[in-house]
């Protein structure tokens, strides 16, 4: 909203807004074909690879069906030092009216992750590992389960593997996703569980939370195409980069829990006269909400580029 308003009182129009974050493992941290650590409950993420999808492109909304989110990534090229990809996130159109942008003729909020993550998911999505239909999995290994979801239980690991190249068209790294996530190991799937998909969540709960030891990192950028009053045209941009503290806060606890704290000690001073459900988004609640967590160190880094085609 701080650059919105930025915008409008040097009397741009705004054209476009695209939104992207994502709170991934630092990058020392990515050793494992997500790419990606969880620091909370692997359903919700996995169920948000389910969703449906919905922004403006050129003033015409595009629409992502279920199922088909892991095939819209894209590389992520505004931040090259990091090697991410993006994609849509849930109904974007919503924020047109909501941030005053109703001159905006793109509007797109998304999801930003490590390279390889949407290939990895798409591959357990291709195997029916994220279906929720009740099996009985009593006595099953992660072996037994990937083949039975290949159509034969008691092949070989070779045949196997055979096939899923087979699926995946010879990609070695889709193979590789399955076997590095040990999804043909001998464990045991644990009693009680009865649905791939809970099958799955207690996979990755168990092999891919990420431990004490390691640091995340919140990355967060803005894109704002603007058209001046002389006509010309600009890019203003917004990023926001937050590292963990090792044996510390992580980035996901100071970028979530910071604001809220903050938010909660303006109420108390009087600085936040509203009561009841109130959105951040008038000048009197973020401008000093920015001002106090630039004195946590969350800042973000602003530049400008011009449309030299103009």
């Amino acid at each position: 909203m701080n650059l919105f308003e930025d915008i409008k009182r040097k009397n741009g129009t705004i054209e476009s807004f695209e939104s992207f974050c994502g709170g991934l493992p630092a990058p020392q941290f990515t050793n494992n074909p997500l790419r990606y650590k969880f620091t909370w409950f692997p359903r919700g993420v996995l169920l948000n690879a389910l969703a449906e999808a919905k922004y403006l492109k050129d003033g015409k909304v595009v629409n992502i069906e279920s199922g088909q989110l892991t095939k819209q990534a894209v590389p992520f090229e505004v931040l090259p030092g990091f090697n991410l990809e993006c994609y849509p996130n849930r109904d974007s159109t919503i924020y047109k009216e909501a941030y005053g942008i109703e001159s905006a003729h793109t509007i797109l909020r998304g999801t930003l992750r490590y390279k390889g993550y949407s290939s990895a998911m798409d591959t357990l999505l291709q195997l029916g590992l994220f279906k929720l239909k009740k099996m009985n999995l009593s006595g099953y290994t992660w072996g037994d389960l990937t083949k039975h979801m290949l159509g034969d239980r008691t092949m070989s690991n070779e045949d196997c593997k055979k096939k899923l190249m087979g699926l995946f068209e010879g990609d070695r790294m889709r193979v590789q996703t399955v076997t590095k996530l040990g999804l043909l190991d001998d464990s045991p799937i644990p009693a009680g569980i009865d649905t791939p998909m809970d099958a799955l969540v207690d996979k990755l709960a168990s092999s891919l939370m990420m431990p004490a030891n390691e640091t995340d990192v919140i990355i967060m950028n803005h894109s704002v195409g603007v058209r001046l009053p002389s006509g010309k045209r600009e890019m203003h941009r917004s990023n926001l980069v937050v590292y963990g503290e090792e044996n510390g806060w992580s980035a996901m606890s100071k970028t979530v829990g910071l604001p809220v704290g903050i938010a909660a000690e303006m109420m108390m001073n009087g600085e936040i006269k509203e009561r009841g459900l109130v959105l951040p988004f008038s000048r009197a609640i973020y401008e000093p909400m920015i001002a106090k967590l630039a004195m946590e160190g969350i800042v973000e880094r602003r530049e400008v580029e011009c449309d030299e085609l103009d």
